[in-house]
């Protein structure tokens, strides 16, 4: 226990120096994204509801990173996503670390996330805190996920 303890705060080190270095070399982060899932209405159940999935979940964030491009209007922003299950809840949810978009008000983008999947948090990213603080916590997680846009330069190495 005690060896994969250590082995686990190596990797989120390691994690986090990588996406502290990335988000450096693409201009820098600029969002701390959470998004949660609020149960959703089962149509063919009356009165039911259902959990969200896996794969719903990954259609709400490629939406939410489509009206991110739709407001930016110069293509999709750069980021890199962690999704874990809520072990109280049992449904997915995201952590992201957003670039490129800066110059848009996270109030709007929250709203839309609110409106359309449940609770969220957009929060300035701090690079004194760095990539790790935030987002290699989940990267190490049991049955995580983590993605990167398709428009990532493919090589971060010096």
């Amino acid at each position: 226990m005690y060896t994969q303890n250590i082995k686990q705060l190596e990797l989120k080190q390691v994690w986090g120096t990588w996406l502290t270095d990335m988000g450096k070399r693409i201009g820098g982060w600029d969002w701390w994204f959470t998004g949660t899932f609020r149960d959703r209405p089962q149509a063919d159940i009356e009165r039911g509801w259902t959990k969200p999935g896996w794969k719903y979940t990954s259609t709400a964030w490629l939406s939410f990173m489509a009206e991110l491009r739709a407001t930016r209007g110069i293509g999709e922003p750069l980021w890199v996503a962690g999704r874990e299950y809520q072990k109280e809840r049992g449904v997915p949810h995201f952590h992201a670390l957003i670039s490129g978009v800066s110059h848009l008000r996270r109030d709007d983008a929250w709203a839309w996330w609110f409106k359309r999947y449940g609770i969220n948090r957009i929060e300035p990213y701090n690079l004194e805190l760095g990539a790790g603080h935030y987002l290699c916590k989940y990267v190490t997680k049991e049955l995580g996920d983590i993605q990167f846009s398709e428009n990532i330069p493919g090589n971060f190495a010096g």
